[in-house]
């Protein structure tokens, strides 16, 4: 089963886009955390293939938290959730480990779930 870890501190973004990817990915298990402890935690437990990581944390940034990720974990896809889609970002995630950047501006769904789809594809050799 493909899993994905949603690590982002606002709970309407969060639930919202779990319930999306439940809704629109059956085959898929969804994990949430609001910050870096429970998400470190919920790696651990969880496992995931994917890691979708707000830039913006309580306590440590999500660079920080995906250059920890990919340290103990480099086989974990992770995509950055940010508001600032700026060259600098890209630059700065891809320094990381990050392999994506998803804007959240005028986010509709659309952008992360064809990143989905091309992942679990990749993955798991079929389309969604």
């Amino acid at each position: 089963m493909f899993k994905i870890l949603i690590i982002d501190p606002n709970l309407p973004f969060r639930q919202s886009l779990r319930n999306l990817l439940i809704k629109n990915l059956p085959q898929i298990d969804v994990e949430v955390a609001a910050d870096n402890n429970e998400g470190l935690e919920k790696l651990a437990a969880f496992q995931p293939h994917l890691v979708l990581l707000d830039v913006h944390l309580p306590g440590e940034s999500g660079l920080k938290l995906a250059r920890r990720i990919k340290s103990d974990h480099p086989e974990v896809i992770i995509a950055l959730l940010t508001s600032y889609n700026l060259p600098e970002y890209h630059a700065a995630a891809k320094q990381c480990g990050i392999e994506h950047v998803v804007p959240k501006d005028h986010w509709t769904g659309e952008d992360i779930m064809a990143l989905i789809d091309q992942l679990y594809h990749q993955l798991c050799g079929e389309r969604r």
